[in-house]
Formats: structure tokens, sequence, C-alpha cells
């Protein structure tokens, strides 16, 4: 492709240097009009234009994908003819979006998506957030999914009420420290710990009741007070 240029002088001046400056493009025709599509096809439209059924692509700047009964503004050019946009849809047919294979959308501001009833996010592959902060805010939220990994330096939840339910729950730490005013365990059938040392302490009362109960220890069992009771 080769653009025109004319050369200018400033100030009708010979001697200087001439500056270049590109020659004015001559307006290529264009035709638009309307067309309704009839039916989308693995290479574009099937279009009703000018009394016949001719085929059709969809530019590039239209991102509503058309529909059948569509009313579709259209252009006929040399290599064919290009759905421009589309003006009125009769039929009750979600509207929908085609970017192409590869998309993004960018805002040098604030981006939102607002939906009046839902939002919905799908992938058959893998969706990404990344942000330096991530805020999140829901009267309720429902989380499926079958197997969650979490890699952090830190958790921290305030919740008024927690509650798992589960089949089996396994807690690796190194140090793990509990605070509660109360605390009631209910086991249902056997509990076994496993220590190098055990170490129970309570200010007032230390009860252990059982229809059998064995203290066991292979050098010494110790029991000191000032009053003891057998019997």
């Amino acid at each position: 492709m080769t653009i025109a240029t004319t050369q200018e002088r400033p100030n009708g001046d010979r001697s200087g240097p001439a500056t270049t400056r590109p020659a004015p493009i001559a307006a290529m025709p264009a035709s638009a009009e309307t067309a309704r599509v009839l039916d989308r096809t693995e290479d574009g439209l099937l279009l009703a234009y000018a009394g016949a059924v001719r085929p059709a692509r969809v530019a590039l700047s239209c991102l509503v994908q058309p529909e059948p009964g569509d009313l579709a503004l259209v252009a006929a050019t040399g290599a064919g003819l290009f759905v421009l946009a589309l003006l009125e849809r009769p039929a009750p047919v979600p509207l929908r979006l085609i970017l192409g294979a590869e998309a993004e959308i960018a805002a040098t501001g604030t981006l939102a998506l607002l939906g009046g009833r839902a939002v919905t996010l799908a992938s058959p592959g893998q969706v990404g957030l990344t942000a330096d902060t991530i805020e999140m805010q829901s009267r309720g939220a429902r989380l499926l999914i079958d197997e969650l990994a979490h890699v952090g330096r830190a958790v921290t939840a305030q919740v008024g009420k927690l509650r798992l339910v589960g089949e089996v729950a396994e807690t690796l730490v190194d140090r793990l420290l509990t605070r509660a005013r109360r605390s009631f365990r209910f086991i249902a059938e056997g509990e076994h710990l496993r220590a190098r040392d055990i170490d129970h302490r309570a200010e007032e009362t230390v009860q252990l009741r059982g229809r059998t109960a064995f203290v066991t220890a292979d050098t010494l069992v110790k029991v000191d007070a000032d009053q003891i009771h057998m019997g």
C-alpha cells in the first residue's frame, strides 16, 4: 500500500527544507443497508438482502452475536457483505457478546460488572483472580469445591458461630493453642491420646469417673494429698 505525499516549503522559501505531509485520501464509496438474519453458518451468516439470500460475515466491531430474525445494518464491500451492527431483535433471545479467540477488557480507571439479577463467571478451564486486595461482601455464600488448597502466611476469621461437618479431620501443626471459657467434647466410641508427657491441672476439681479404671506405671505411681479416701 502506497500513501501519496506532497511537499511544501514554509512561507514560499525555496531554499529551506521541504516538509512532507500526507496527501488527502479520497473517501471510499460505501453502501450500508438493512437486512434480516436468516441463519448462522460455519463461515458467517445467511441474510435476506435485496430480495435474495446472501452470505455475509460479521464485522470485527459487531460484538453482539446475531440470531435468526435480527434486523442488521449491512455494508456491501468488494469482499462481500458485512454485518456492522444489530438494530433490533424481535425474539426474546438473550444478548451474547462474542470477542473472538483471545480478548482483553482493560480500563485505566474502575471497571465494574453489574447484573440486575445475577452475574455468572464460567469457564471449562481456569478462572484466575489477581489483585493486591480482594474484598467480598454478601449476605450468604455457598462453595461447592471437590478439593481446596490454601497456601498463605496467616488466616484470621471472626465469626459468630462456626460449625464443621465432615468424615475425617486432620490437623498437623507444630503448636496448637486453644482458649475458651467452656469446652465440651462428646465422643461416641473411643478416644486415644498419645504423648510423651501429659500435664492436666485444675484450680478446683479434677474428676475421673468410669465403670472400670486402670492406672498403670512401669516405675512409680504416686498419690499425694492431705487426705486420701479409697473405697
